[in-house]
């Protein structure tokens, strides 16, 4: 089993995260067009976690894995969100900066389940799908970045 295997339920975990994140962000801005920005960015990781979820088998037990461990590769990003969250008051630029590097991040091993053949030909297509949706959208977020 690889290290993408093991990740999937965080990917949707965090893909989730991203999802409140980007729905409360949208509603605490001012600027239409940031506000617009980020409810399509909840969209596409709604659409994600949400599509993925049915792709992957349950766990032996019928309870959902939360893999979120401390010492897992994603632990990082699974707290990224509630810590811009939380940070939303400072300047525009830093919180900019912040969010581009957790959505490359994510990309990065969002492009690992894409290439990773232990998955199925599913779970590849819809990580496939999500990358390039993000990849428009995230290129949208740095141009916001270059104008803070």
């Amino acid at each position: 089993m690889t290290d993408t295997t093991n990740s999937i339920s965080d990917l949707i975990d965090i893909s989730e995260d991203g999802m409140a994140f980007y729905e409360e962000a949208a509603q605490k801005v001012k600027d239409k067009k940031l506000s617009t920005l980020f409810s399509r960015l909840a969209k596409a990781k709604s659409d994600f976690a949400q599509e993925l979820s049915g792709e992957v088998k349950p766990v032996a037990g019928g309870k959902k894995k939360t893999a979120k461990k401390a010492d897992g590769p994603l632990f990082e990003l699974s707290k990224a969100y509630a810590g811009l969250l939380k940070q939303w008051p400072e300047s525009s630029a830093e919180r900019f900066t912040r969010m581009a590097e957790v959505e490359g991040q994510l990309q990065v091993t969002f492009q690992k389940v894409v290439l990773d053949r232990d998955h199925s030909f599913v779970v590849r297509v819809l990580a496939k799908q999500y990358v390039s949706k993000a990849e428009v959208l995230n290129k949208e977020l740095r141009a916001c970045q270059r104008a803070a």
